[in-house]
C-alpha cells in the first residue's frame, strides 16, 4: 500500500482559485479536531521556498529546542518523485514556526532507509516542551493521535494544528499503515511530517511521522480512501540523539547549576564547583582550569542563566531577587538568551535569536580549540587549548602551557608561567615559541621562550604520538627538521 498512496507534503496541482487562497503560508493540518492554544504545541508549521508559486507546506514535531523531525519529502526537489534529499543547508528558504516563534532551518540530516529527516533550527525554541520519541514500535490495534497543520474538510488555511484519532492496521520494520477511528478524520495535504502520537502510561510520546495519505475527505478531494502511512520512529533514538547533540547542550532561560554539578559538551564542561567557583575544564583533565569566575571561597554558591538574560553566580543564601551575586556577565536585559556549549569549546550566550549561524552573541568564555598544527606567526590566546590523540595542551587562565595526558589527566609538561593570569602562546616569524604576559609581544614580556628564534617560518605540531615539536619550515612528522621538543612520547 505505501507505493500507492500519494504523498501529502505538496500543494502543487491545485485550482486556481486554490492557488490565491493559499498566497500566504501554506503548512497547515489534519482534517478532524481542532487543538486548544497550548495542546499539541510541538506540532510544527514549515514554510519551504521564499516565493509564492513555488512555496511548499508540510508540518513536523520539536524534538528538541534546536531539532524539528519531519518527512524528507517535504524538502526534495520533487515531493511527487520521491523523498531523496541531500543533507547539509536546505536548497530553498526553509522556515519553522512553534507558537509565537519562528526560525530558520540552516541544517538537514536525512535518514536514508525511510521518509525521514531531522531539520537544525537556526535557534533553540524555549516554552514548548518537545515530544519524546517511543521505545516500543506500535502494534496493530494501538490507538493513535495525528497532528499536522494541512488543510482540513472545509478550510484550505487553518489558523490552528487539527488532530484526528487513528488506529494501526498493521506494521513492517519502517512504516506503519494506519486508518481513522472517528468520522471525518484525515491526513491531507500540508500535513507530511506532522506527528503520530501515541499515549503510554500517560505519557504522550512520538511513535511515528506523516508520510502519505489517499486524503479523502479533504477539501478539494475526490477521493474516498482515508488510510495512510506513517514512517516509525521507536527504533531511531541513537540516530537522533547523535545528530541533535551537534552544536552543543543548550542552557535554557532559568537554568540553575547547583553546587557541584556539571553540564558536560563534547569536549569541554562548565562546572560549579563545591568551593563557589564556576570553571570551563577539559572532560578528561579536571586539573586544568581554562576559564573561571574567580569566585572560589563562596561554598555552596550556583549558576543561574537568568530570564532577563544575565548569566550569575551567586552565593549559597542568593538569588535573582534577593542579591548575593559575586559574579555576573553582564547580558541583561536580553530576555529569553541562554547558553550554548558550543562543539568548537567555546561557552556562548545568545540573544533569544541569535545562534552560532545567525550571531546575536553576547558573551563567550573564549574557549576556543586550536589546531594542532599552529603555523609560523600565529597567536595562541588565553583560555584557548587543542588536542591530539593522546594529549591536551593547554594555554589555560593562570598563564601556564600545560600539556595534559588525556588518559589520566596527569602533567606531561608545563612552562612554569603559572600566576601570570592572561599570558598567551606565540608562535613568532623567527621560529620561536614564546609564552607572553598579558598585554606583551614582540619580545617584551617574555615569560617563556624554546629558543628557536633562528628559524624563520618554523611551526608547531601536537602530535598523536603525545609529543610537541617544532619543526623547520620545510619539515614535519616522518621527514624530519625536528629542532625542539620536550620528548613529551605518551
Amino acid at each position: 500500500m505505501k507505493g500507492q498512496l500519494p504523498r501529502i507534503g505538496t500543494i502543487a496541482a491545485l485550482a486556481a482559485a486554490a492557488a490565491t487562497a493559499l498566497s500566504g503560508p501554506t503548512a497547515q493540518a489534519v482534517s478532524g479536531d481542532p487543538v486548544s492554544q497550548n495542546s499539541y504545541a510541538y506540532t510544527a508549521k514549515i514554510t519551504i521556498g521564499d516565493q509564492e508559486q513555488n512555496r511548499r507546506a508540510c508540518s513536523g514535531v520539536l524534538i528538541d529546542p534546536s531539532w524539528v523531525l519531519t518527512a524528507a519529502g517535504c524538502f526534495a526537489a520533487d515531493p511527487a518523485q520521491g523523498s531523496a534529499v541531500d543533507a547539509g543547508t536546505p536548497k530553498t528558504k526553509s522556515t519553522v514556526a512553534l507558537g509565537a516563534t519562528t526560525a530558520d532551518v540552516v541544517q538537514l540530516v536525512p535518514r536514508q532507509d525511510r521518509d525521514l529527516v531531522l531539520a537544525k533550527l537556526s535557534h533553540p525554541v524555549f516554552g514548548i516542551t518537545p515530544v519524546a520519541l517511543a521505545t516500543v514500535p506500535a502494534a496493530p490495534g494501538d490507538a493513535l493521535r495525528i497532528a499536522g497543520w494541512g488543510r482540513t474538510k472545509d478550510e484550505w488555511v487553518p489558523q490552528q494544528a487539527h488532530t484526528g484519532a487513528f488506529g494501526v492496521d498493521s506494521a513492517d520494520a519502517t512504516t506503519l499503515a494506519v486508518s481513522p477511528k472517528t468520522t471525518g478524520a484525515a491526513v491531507c495535504k500540508g500535513d507530511a511530517g506532522g506527528p503520530v502520537l501515541r499515549e503510554k502510561n500517560g505519557t504522550v510520546e512520538l511513535a511515528a511521522i506523516n508520510s502519505r495519505s489517499w486524503q479523502g475527505g479533504c477539501l478539494g478531494e475526490s477521493e474516498t480512501r482515508t488510510s495512510a502511512t506513517a514512517t516509525r520512529v521507536d527504533d531511531l533514538a541513537t540516530w537522533v540523539s547523535t545528530a541533535t547533540t551537534q552544536g552543543g547542550p543548550v542552557l535554557a532561560p532559568g537554568t540553575k547549576i547547583a553546587s557541584g554539578q556539571s553540564v558536560a559538551g563534547r569536549d569541554l564542561q562548565l562546572t560549579m564547583q563545591g568551593d563557589g567557583n564556576l570553571t570551563v575544564t577539559h572532560r578528561g583533565i579536571p586539573g586544568g582550569i581554562l576559564w573561571s569566575s574567580n569566585t572560589g571561597g563562596n561554598a555552596g554558591a550556583y549558576a543561574l542563566m537568568q530570564d532577563d538574560g544575565n548569566f550569575v553566580v551567586y552565593k549559597k543564601d542568593g538569588g535573582q531577587y534577593t542579591g548575593g551575586a559575586i559574579w555576573e556577565s553582564h547580558t541583561y536585559p536580553n530576555a529569553g538568551a541562554y547558553l550554548r556549549i558550543q562543539d568548537d569549546g567555546n561557552i556562548v550566550l545568545y540573544k533569544k535569536d541569535g545562534s552560532t549561524d545567525t550571531g546575536g552573541a553576547l558573551w563567550s568564555t573564549g574557549t576556543l580549540r586550536e589546531n594542532s598544527t599552529v603555523a609560523s606567526n600565529t597567536p595562541i590566546w588565553s583560555t584557548r587549548w587543542m588536542e591530539a590523540k593522546s594529549t591536551v595542551l593547554e594555554m589555560q587562565a593562570d598563564g601556564n602551557l600545560v600539556l595534559y595526558r588525556k588518559s589520566d589527566g596527569g602533567v606531561m609538561w608545563n612552562s612554569g608561567t603559572a600566576g601570570n593570569p592572561g599570558a598567551w602562546l606565540a608562535m613568532q616569524s623567527d621560529g620561536n615559541l614564546v609564552v607572553y604576559r598579558a598585554g606583551g609581544g614582540g619580545g617584551n614580556g617574555s615569560l617563556w621562550a624554546s629558543g628557536t628564534f633562528w628559524a624563520a617560518g618554523a611551526y608547531f605540531k601536537l602530535q598523536d604520538d603525545g609529543n610537541i615539536v617544532i619543526y623547520k619550515k620545510e619539515g614535519g612528522e616522518g621527514i624530519g627538521g625536528n629542532i625542539w621538543s620536550p620528548n613529551t612520547f605518551a
